[in-house]
């Protein structure tokens, strides 16, 4: 037993509390068409504890979460995430008429909170980059 095993190996806990995974279907869409993309976002809780969470999607302005694209900013509240569970969802993303040509940056945050969702602890972020063509 060497001098520096005496205090023994201690777990270096992760420096994200989130895993987040994002796919699309298709993998563009037409541009100045209404269609859409299914958005699958696969979250696990990777911390050694339950937290309370909230998924925020947030697209550009001529994008929306519904036919007109009115609504560009979305929040799920999951409630209380086991440590180690993972679940998944799936959300449209519309494009209009006005679509242009272009890539669209999709932005993704897992968002663990403390007692209540007016407190932030710490968020995950992720950027996802639709091609419209």
């Amino acid at each position: 037993m060497g001098l520096f095993d005496l205090f023994g190996k201690k777990q270096v806990a992760s420096e994200f509390q989130y895993s987040l995974e994002c796919t699309m279907h298709p993998i563009r869409l037409p541009a100045f068409k209404e269609d859409y993309v299914a958005l699958n976002v696969r979250l696990q809780n990777t911390s050694d504890q339950p937290l309370l969470t909230s998924l925020v999607l947030a697209v550009p302005k001529t994008l929306g979460f519904d036919r007109t694209a009115l609504q560009q900013e979305h929040e799920t509240r999951i409630g209380e995430l086991p440590a180690g569970e993972s679940r998944e969802f799936s959300f449209r993303i519309w494009s209009t008429q006005r679509t242009r040509a272009g890539s669209y940056p999709l932005r993704v945050y897992a968002v663990s909170h403390y007692r209540d969702y007016g407190h932030v602890l710490n968020e995950v972020r992720k950027t996802v980059d639709l091609r419209v063509e």
